[in-house]
């Protein structure tokens, strides 16, 4: 049997290999559905069983052997398969070997079934198996090695530039606190000295989001201190600091109960002052903002609320993957990073709790943090 007739005879033997291998060297922690394993497996064993049927020249075979297939306005299932596999948490080199899996289950497959029909071509089988696979395995030696070269010096630039940023930041901060308290200067430099202490605080946080970005991909996560920490009273800071540079906007708080947990205080702040910056630059210009504690007996529940349009449906659920969103989404007019939210999640899940968002045209956005009192932080203290 030609192979494009065998692939589409075994398509579901071959794709419950595929998934076997996915689930097994899936990211640690993770729990992907059968269908999230395949992900688009069947449609692109599909589509090179219709480039196995199509007739090739010569020189259209070369220019795929070299990667150059014909363009397309649309992705292809393979493209969208990496974005998936990315969010997912995949890594380059799991990515490949997921390729270097498939093809070995097919030939295996195929040489199994073909063995018995045509004994005389078994070693010329083996052959082709065996290169194949010694090919793939230095081909992933390789991508494995280079991936992890880019990844190490592009963090440690990401880091040394965070570090070094810091020293002028502070002598921006403290002549921005001159101006603002200047008894003799008029009030339009007041006003600049506010001004100026709003945007240093801004690109603080954008750096310390960075700088935690950079830590949780080449340490051992993020950092984690535990202790007894009032959330509530955490949040009334934000609030005053956040109302005295931004004037523009009305900021309220609602506290009920015992807000008090076993948290990291720092940490915990960083996930209120995201989630405030972030309604700041979303919400609606001059909208109120509402931070709400509510203490239970076993949790602390956080909100944060804010005015303005609705965040679309299809993005709700991918709004804290970095991954997701393509870095710079079109239509964008600020076109950040938008670590915030990232960062926000990860700080949240180091704790053990939960972070969803609700967005209507109606109730406005609402951002809710659930973290459990009695912590056992999922990393050790350090």
């Amino acid at each position: 049997m030609r192979l494009d007739k065998f692939i589409s005879a075994n398509m579901e033997a071959i794709l419950k290999e595929w998934e076997d291998f996915a689930r097994a060297n899936q990211p640690s922690g993770g729990d992907l559905k059968v269908i999230d394993l395949r992900d688009h497996a069947k449609e692109m064993l599909n589509n090179i069983v219709r480039d196995m049927k199509t007739a090739q020249t010569e020189l259209e075979r070369e220019s795929k052997s070299q990667g150059n297939s014909p363009g397309s306005h649309s992705d292809t299932a393979a493209e969208v398969h990496a974005d998936e596999r990315l969010g997912a948490g995949f890594s380059i080199s799991l990515l490949v070997a997921e390729y270097r899996a498939l093809r070995a289950s097919v030939l295996r497959l195929w040489f199994k079934g073909e063995a018995a029909h045509r004994q005389e071509d078994a070693n010329e089988l083996e052959d082709l198996i065996r290169f194949n696979e010694a090919i793939d395995q230095a081909l992933a030696e390789s991508v494995a090695r280079y991936s992890e070269a880019v990844i190490e010096n592009s963090d440690i630039f990401v880091g040394m530039l965070g570090h070094d940023l810091r020293s002028p930041l502070q002598v921006l901060s403290f002549g921005a606190a001159k101006l603002k308290h200047m008894e003799d200067a008029d009030n339009s430099l007041n006003q600049l000295g506010s001004t100026m202490i709003a945007s240093v605080q801004r690109m603080k946080q954008m750096l310390d989001n960075l700088m935690d970005f950079t830590e949780s991909r080449i340490g051992e996560g993020l950092t984690i201190h535990l202790g007894p920490t009032d959330l509530a009273e955490i949040a009334r800071q934000l609030i005053d600091e956040f109302r005295s540079s931004h004037h523009d906007h009305s900021f309220r708080q609602l506290d009920t109960g015992n807000c008090v947990g076993n948290w990291d205080a720092s940490r915990v702040g960083q996930i209120c002052q995201n989630l405030i910056s972030n309604a700041l630059q979303h919400g609606a210009p001059e909208g109120e903002i509402v931070v709400s504690c509510e203490g239970l007996d076993d949790k602390v529940i956080l909100t944060v609320k804010s005015e303005g349009d609705p965040i679309p449906e299809s993005r709700q659920q991918n709004i804290f993957e970095l991954s997701k969103r393509k870095h710079l989404e079109k239509g964008n007019p600020n076109k950040n990073l938008g670590l915030g939210l990232y960062i926000v999640k990860d700080l949240v899940m180091a704790h053990n709790g939960s972070v969803h968002v609700e967005s209507t045209q109606s109730a406005g956005t609402t951002f809710t943090v659930v973290l459990p009192k009695a912590n056992v932080a999922s990393l050790e203290e350090q």
